[in-house]
């Protein structure tokens, strides 16, 4: 799946952080791993992304580790096995 990041620079460490805990609430999977397709690295924050289809833009959370966390400016490949959460739901 292809996703753009819709955080910036202005977010906060503890907010990126803050998105894991739900990423990891709402997943059913243990899944310790960045959600880039070709990152070997662990996750360490959570991150809003949106996926447009031809019908709709939604909104998801995934994780990824810092460097793509911070790095990425445009589009990512989401590896197939990887929970993307909705960011709609409620805790």
């Amino acid at each position: 799946m292809i996703v753009t990041n819709i955080s910036d620079d202005t977010v906060t460490e503890e907010a990126r952080n803050h998105w894991l805990k739900y990423w990891k609430h709402f997943s059913t999977q243990d899944y310790c791993y960045c959600s880039e397709v070709n990152c070997t690295e662990k996750h360490d924050h959570g991150v809003l992304v949106k996926h447009r289809t031809p019908t709709s833009e939604k909104l998801f959370v995934v994780p990824l580790c810092k460097e793509h966390s911070y790095g990425y400016q445009s589009q990512l490949e989401i590896d197939e096995r990887v929970d993307i959460v909705p960011a709609e739901l409620c805790l």
